[in-house]
């Protein structure tokens, strides 16, 4: 007769309640871990929609506005629009013309000018942000043109002194200079207009 292997003790089969419960266990983190995939893909799939439908309406505002700059773009191109802006260049021009003070450049001019310096011409060149004159200067010497130069660099009111032309009248050393020079004016960098009222 066989031998039977009989356990007849007080614990006869092995822990198969701990083994299933970490086995439960391992499912909840992997069932939860699969939830927590799912819901995340559907929030970023609903965001990626929202781009996508603001993407759209931004394009179709896009459209929307290129089609009404081209319409201004047109309506700006007649030539009675360019009339029109070009008046009111010419009108806006006379104003600042009208404001430019002959008074007040002498007199910045004057603070300035060395003694064997003479002024023969100034021309005024007037935009709407900026306005550059253009001097002929006659001098004894290149000292004297040179001083001139500093003094105007020096001041608050002139700015961006440039030679154009340089040239000596008569024959030797001694010969006086004529010059002219282009410089930059900021009437209201001057002393007399921050005092006014």
């Amino acid at each position: 007769m066989g031998e039977f292997n009989l356990n007849l003790s007080t614990r006869p089969f092995p822990a198969y309640r701990v083994i299933n419960l970490g086995l439960l266990l391992l499912f909840f983190i992997v069932a939860g871990i699969s939830v927590w995939q799912v819901t995340s893909f559907q929030d970023y799939s609903n965001k990626v929609m929202g781009i996508r439908k603001q993407d759209q309406t931004l394009r179709v505002e896009k459209a929307n506005m290129e089609t009404q700059l081209g319409e201004l773009g047109t309506r700006l191109d007649r030539p009675a629009t360019t009339a029109k802006l070009a008046e009111i260049d010419f009108l806006n021009n006379l104003i600042v013309r009208k404001h430019f003070s002959w008074t007040e450049v002498f007199a910045n001019l004057e603070n300035v000018i060395p003694d064997n310096v003479h002024l023969t011409s100034v021309a005024p060149e007037i935009k709407k942000d900026k306005v550059t004159l253009q001097l002929d200067i006659v001098c004894r010497s290149i000292s004297d043109e040179s001083e001139f130069i500093r003094r105007l660099q020096a001041s608050p009111v002139f700015q961006d002194v440039n030679v154009a032309r340089e040239e000596q009248k008569g024959p030797g050393p001694g010969g006086e200079l004529d010059v002219k020079l282009s410089v930059s004016y900021f009437p209201e960098r001057s002393p007399a207009e921050k005092g006014a009222p």
